[in-house]
């Protein structure tokens, strides 16, 4: 199933897009090796599960409803990459730039089933809004969680501190693991049936060296730079 707006899949194919950052540090050390065999072609990207088609399905109703509770108008943006580095990428929900005061941005998510909105950021949601707000250029990014039950949103403020940790994991990953191991396996003259073992010399380690600081630098902004602005249940702001 496509996205009403987002059919990115081109874009993306060749490119560490914010999403996948949390997954190429190893924050899920399984998820890095296969995040590998994807960007170096072995196997397809990941097409989406029951909870993916929830979000697209729900993601135009989550967005009504933020621009209901806040007031805030925002545009549409398209894939945008790093002027640094092209193959780091990012697809934010929505961009204020120009339509409120501040520099702003907006990220909805949309959790699978009948729950409840969060009542703090998931630790693992960081890497990926520090990486929409620097590739993209903006100061801060609403994190709206929308749920059938109510939702609840979030302001976090671009943290460049976090990014120079950070990114120099994403090239490590990308440029000592991703490229030529997709260089060799994209050689006609070569069949290579088992990358994980002909290709062992550029297989990432399930963790980055770096995972526990980008870890404890998730919780610096937990607690530092993500505000809870409001929490709604059934209609009615409860704080």
């Amino acid at each position: 199933m496509q996205h009403w707006r987002k059919n990115w899949e081109a874009q993306r194919r060749n490119r560490l897009t914010s999403s996948t950052f949390a997954q190429a540090i190893g924050f899920w050390p399984n998820r890095r090796v296969q995040l590998w065999l994807e960007k170096i072609g072995a196997i397809e990207p990941f097409s989406g599960n029951a909870a993916t088609c929830w979000t697209k399905i729900k993601e135009l109703e989550a967005l009504n409803r933020y621009h209901v509770l806040t007031g805030h108008d925002f545009v549409f943006p398209e894939f945008v990459t790093c002027e640094e580095q092209d193959w780091l990428g990012a697809s934010p929900d929505g961009d204020m730039y120009g339509l409120v005061k501040s520099n702003g941005m907006l990220e909805v998510k949309c959790p699978y089933g009948g729950g409840y909105p969060w009542k703090k950021v998931p630790w693992h949601y960081v890497p990926q809004a520090q990486g929409l707000m620097e590739i993209v250029g903006r100061d801060w990014l609403d994190l709206y969680c929308w749920t059938v039950n109510g939702s609840s949103l979030f302001r976090i403020e671009r943290d460049s501190l976090f990014w120079g940790e950070m990114k120099p994991t994403l090239v490590d990953f990308w440029e000592r693991h991703v490229v030529p191991g997709r260089d060799r396996f994209s050689d006609s003259s070569l069949e290579i049936t088992d990358p994980l073992v002909e290709l062992v010399e550029f297989v990432p380690e399930s963790r980055h060296e770096r995972c526990n600081q980008i870890l404890r630098g998730t919780e610096r902004i937990m607690d530092n730079s993500c505000k809870r602005l409001f929490y709604e249940i059934n209609g009615q702001i409860l704080d």
